[in-house]
């Protein structure tokens, strides 16, 4: 069993790219046919000495989702190209998804470049120090990201479910509340069991993160029932998969789709199962 990195607790307004002002919410609403956009949410400093430079995206389509390979039309600039960046883009926003590592006296500006249906943008990023930001702690009430155990990697056949399991523990905040804003922003992420009037809880939402075919779980998003959430996940077709683990403590329901209120944007962990699939 391996623990996952935290991402992410924001305070730091995210960057979007440069010629597409307005993307995340001036667009019309449109289900398929449309772009997706890098987004750098900030970077903050690890105990280590490093620092985890944040990304995530906006994909514009409300139900389509897009797939993106590495290569030219995935890449960041300097070298290498592939600094564990997403090849499968879900609907809507992809809020701080994965870290870039680099030293502490990085100077570099670094770039992700998305191209798709004949659209190119890109978003530098670098250690600006306003775009810091704090991940392990919202300091309005204390609550801290939940932690993740699970099989970093696992084997499979096409066509025959994957068992998925993610041992998750939290600080037992928030405290269960009832806004219904908080669910009522869902769409097919909705928990198992859960309705419109059910209070935010915490659970685990499960997605493709890269990888060659299609992948069909059992249920995208499963609640955590005594520090467990398991799933089911079917692969189209053979070869290595990447597998996004989600875990919220029910804060990201308040930002669910893009939908971001205000204040701090705490407490989710994102983690990452590898699942080799073969015929």
């Amino acid at each position: 069993m391996a623990t996952s990195a935290r991402l992410i607790h924001g305070q730091a307004p995210a960057q979007t790219p440069s010629g597409a002002p307005g993307i995340q919410m001036m667009d019309p609403r449109r289900d398929t046919g449309q772009t997706v956009a890098p987004v750098f949410e900030g970077w903050e400093p690890n105990p280590d000495g490093t620092v985890s430079m944040y990304f995530g995206y906006m994909n514009r389509n409300w139900k389509e989702e897009l797939d993106i390979p590495i290569g030219p039309n995935n890449s960041f600039d300097p070298a290498p190209i592939d600094r564990g960046q997403p090849t499968h883009f879900l609907p809507r926003r992809g809020k701080q998804i994965f870290a870039v590592v680099v030293p502490k006296a990085f100077k570099q500006t670094i770039t992700w470049t998305l191209t798709i249906r004949g659209n190119t943008e890109r978003i530098p990023a670098s250690l600006k120090p306003e775009q810091q930001i704090d991940v392990s702690k919202d300091t309005q009430n204390g609550n801290t990201p939940p932690q993740v155990e699970l099989f970093r990697t696992l084997e499979g056949t096409v066509g025959q479910p994957v068992t998925l399991t993610a041992r998750v523990t939290d600080d037992g905040l928030p405290k269960m509340r009832t806004d219904r804003r908080a669910v009522n922003t869902l769409t097919d992420g909705r928990p198992d069991g859960a309705t419109p009037n059910t209070p935010a809880a915490l659970n685990v939402r499960w997605s493709k993160y890269r990888g060659p075919g299609t992948v069909t779980f059992g249920s995208r998003t499963t609640l955590v029932k005594d520090g467990v959430a398991t799933t089911t996940a079917v692969f189209s077709e053979p070869g290595t998969y990447m597998v996004n683990v989600l875990a919220d403590d029910g804060s990201m329901l308040l930002t669910s789709q893009g939908q971001n209120v205000p204040g701090f944007a705490c407490c989710w962990t994102s983690a990452f199962v590898t699942v080799t699939v073969t015929k």
